[in-house]
């Protein structure tokens, strides 16, 4: 795979990872992940212990909240994909606005970044980590 196919590749996985939580999907939402990926950042963000680290603990709390909600947009400026020399890891960073709206609830507005770690697997390229800076999280009436 040449550099320039594995950064469109990367940025498919940037991409598929906002239309999975726009549908709300969980199923599809874990398939960026490996089966050990963490997140950090958003369990901080929500009070909670941090990271989430594998499948089970990132199911565990996307799912509970996708199941709350009755939309959510992301919006996203990739400005950096940068390969290893082996061609087999990456990192990323983006920029993201996020709104959501949970039913009988205000909107939810996050902006804020992710620095992302990939893989390459057998499946394609996959986060091994996602690392979210929050800079503004608020409810809009």
């Amino acid at each position: 795979m040449s550099e320039l196919e594995a950064k469109a590749a990367i940025r498919d996985v940037l991409g598929g990872y906002s239309g999975a939580a726009g549908r709300l999907d969980i199923e599809a939402f874990l398939s960026f992940f490996t089966e050990d990926a963490e997140i950090h950042g958003i369990p901080e963000m929500m009070g909670l212990p941090g990271p989430f680290k594998g499948h089970d603990a990132i199911r565990g709390f996307f799912s509970k909240s996708f199941e709350n909600l009755r939309w959510l947009v992301q919006m996203n400026n990739i400005t950096d994909v940068n390969l290893a020399p082996d061609g087999k890891s990456a990192t990323t960073s983006t920029g993201l606005v996020e709104m959501a709206q949970a039913e009988g609830a205000d909107q939810i507005v996050l902006i804020a970044r992710y620095d992302d770690e990939l893989t390459l697997t057998d499946a394609g390229w996959k986060f091994t980590k996602r690392a979210l800076t929050p800079f503004r999280f608020s409810q809009v009436p």
